[in-house]
């Protein structure tokens, strides 16, 4: 490889100044050059003319013919003088690099791989440290600069028959009443030809131990590394290591907080609802959305467990999310009936409620289902709530009232039924602790409980 030379233009007239060049020679500070170029062959031009020719600026015909062809001149020299640049590895332009550079460290690419690096000067940097490394021979040394040059991480080539040599321990030999010391490892010859990669790396923000960035990647770039710089007959394996520090964890003397988790499984909420039960449980066309309008799932967070008892979508299911509509908001009015009081019109969603400016929702009594016929929200939906000042639950509301909410009974599960039904018996934890589950009492009279 050629000396460094400190600047390109200490050995080419009008070479750019950018390194690297771009190839489609391109910018003002190549404008600027091929101008100066364009000058000094005009020049050259002009003075071998004979004297009855006196131009000396570009206008008469033959000064025209000139200045296309200085132009042309300009641009063969610029592009000859950046193509003798490519020649010396610190100014070779990043689409020659491995053309010129890279196929000498690694002939092997076209069919191994190349190595995946960030960035154009980062690459040719890597280049030339690995021909440098290339030089020195297979080492453990460097094959760990090698490895380095890839990430922050740090990496430590262990030789296992080296290490087996240095790990020595003293076992108590009976027969002849001394210590013996004997190999502390289980590495022997039959290990010989095998290493160990170990790369551990520190997080520079938080100091913690993780793995590095993108390290898939940067396995498969330490395999095309240690390709060129290990020896032919070697293999090796690659791990990642992580090394428990608690010095930087504690700072007083240890301590233990224990508690079983069991202990919460023998205590039971004894006012608290077990599960919300059904037996009208619909399942829609999307399959992930499972709903019952007699029942309201307020109280139903996510991760509950859905059970269904009976029909083709027998199982367990885990809740994601609880509902008022699919689609919260939906801007287009569509178009809707009710069922019993056989109200009708056209409304809008916006956040769970319902808006519809010629509707009086006070008319609706209590349990009043709303169908809606079209649009991403089609499907029944229970009235709770009118809204406004003259609001209040659905059947007992004075109104009027022209927007109206809807509840809660729609949960949208983690994955998909089997089947699209209506129907279903299920059954849907509320709390894991609790112990009341819904009872059905026919024939008592309960009118003393409600006198004041």
């Amino acid at each position: 490889m050629a000396d460094k030379p400190t600047s390109k233009g200490t050995f080419l007239p009008r070479v750019l100044d950018q390194n690297p060049a771009p190839v489609d020679l391109t910018g003002q500070d190549y404008i600027d050059k091929r101008r100066q170029q364009v000058d000094q062959v005009m020049g050259v031009f002009l003075q071998i003319l004979p004297s009855n020719y006196v131009s000396q600026v570009t206008g008469p015909l033959y000064t025209i013919q000139m200045q296309a062809a200085a132009e042309v001149i300009a641009d063969l020299q610029m592009q000859a003088q950046e193509s003798l640049a490519d020649t010396f590895y610190d100014y070779t332009r990043s689409e020659f690099l491995f053309q010129i550079l890279g196929t000498l460290v690694f002939p092997d690419a076209g069919t191994d791989g190349y190595p995946d690096l960030k960035g154009d000067l980062t690459y040719r940097e890597f280049l030339q440290e690995m021909v440098k490394l290339l030089l020195q021979g297979a080492t453990r040394d460097v094959q760990e600069a090698g490895l380095e040059l890839l990430s922050d991480a740090n990496f430590d080539v262990v030789s296992k028959v080296l290490a087996s040599r240095h790990e020595k321990k003293k076992v108590w030999n009976p027969d002849t009443g001394r210590w013996d010391e004997v190999p502390g490892s289980t590495w022997g010859l039959d290990d010989q030809f095998e290493f160990e990669i170990n790369v551990n790396y520190t997080d520079p923000v938080t100091g913690l131990q993780r793995f590095p960035p993108d390290p898939f990647v940067l396995q498969e770039n330490a395999r095309i590394v240690l390709r060129a710089l290990k020896p032919a007959h070697t293999i090796y394996d690659y791990r990642h290591l992580f090394t428990e520090v608690f010095g930087t964890l504690f700072t007083a003397e240890v301590s233990w907080d224990i508690s079983n988790y069991y202990y919460d499984d023998f205590r039971r909420y004894c006012c608290g609802a077990k599960s919300v039960t059904g037996v009208a449980g619909e399942t829609l066309t999307d399959r992930r959305l499972f709903s019952d309008v007699t029942r309201e799932f307020d109280q139903i967070a996510p991760e509950s467990i859905l059970e269904v008892t009976s029909g083709n979508n027998v199982g367990t299911y885990r809740v994601a999310e609880v509902l008022a509509f699919p689609v919260g908001t939906e801007v287009t009015a569509r178009a809707y009936t009710t069922s019993p009081t056989g109200l009708s019109g056209s409304g809008v969603v916006t956040d769970g409620d319902i808006e519809d400016a010629s509707q009086d929702w006070s008319l609706a009594v209590e349990g009043e289902v709303l169908t809606f016929t079209e649009g991403p929200n089609a499907g029944n939906y229970r009235l709770k709530w009118v809204l406004g000042n003259e609001g209040g639950p659905v059947g007992q509301a004075a109104g009027p009232g022209t927007k109206v909410r809807v509840a809660l009974c729609l949960l949208r599960l983690q994955k998909r039924m089997g089947y699209a039904l209506t129907g279903q018996s299920y059954t849907v934890s509320v709390d894991r602790l609790g112990v009341q589950e819904p009872r059905s009492v026919d024939g008592e009279d309960a009118t003393l409980f409600f006198v004041l």
